[in-house]
């Protein structure tokens, strides 16, 4: 009969212990996918500022003497590719990348430009999405 209370004491701490457990992993969840939303969020958002600035420089020193719809075209694919060539160099997160060009106005220098990053998040296994729009004008 000496072995119950014994027994009683073992049972009642692992239990504390598998409870104990189940929160600090909750919490390691929780708090890693935060941190990892919050460094692709930031990292996306610098990294589009300054892939603008640099597209800048080239829209810059684009020669607008033809107005044909062709050069255009020309012209806004140099632009993105400098665009997305920049970003991808910039960003310092391993997710998946897609941009998008939403509008462009070639004579204002107005362009509206979309990016959206899959990324993965630490724990479990789960992909979860960053989307930023934003609108640039070189004027």
């Amino acid at each position: 009969m000496e072995w119950r209370p014994c027994l009683r004491g073992v049972v009642t701490c692992s239990g504390f212990i598998v409870v104990f457990a189940i929160i600090i992993i909750t919490h390691a969840v929780i708090t890693g996918n935060n941190i990892r939303r919050e460094e692709v969020n930031q990292s996306l958002d610098s990294a589009m500022d300054y892939a603008f600035d640099r597209m800048g420089d080239v829209y810059a020193d684009v020669n607008y003497t033809v107005y044909t719809d062709k050069r255009k075209q020309e012209i806004l694919t140099q632009l993105m590719n400098e665009f997305c060539r920049v970003l991808c160099k910039r960003i310092a997160s391993d997710g998946r990348i897609q941009v998008a060009l939403i509008y462009a106005d070639m004579d204002k220098g107005l362009f509206q430009i979309g990016v959206t990053e899959e990324y993965e998040y630490p724990f479990g296994g789960r992909t979860g999405k960053c989307y930023y729009e934003k609108t640039y004008s070189f004027n």
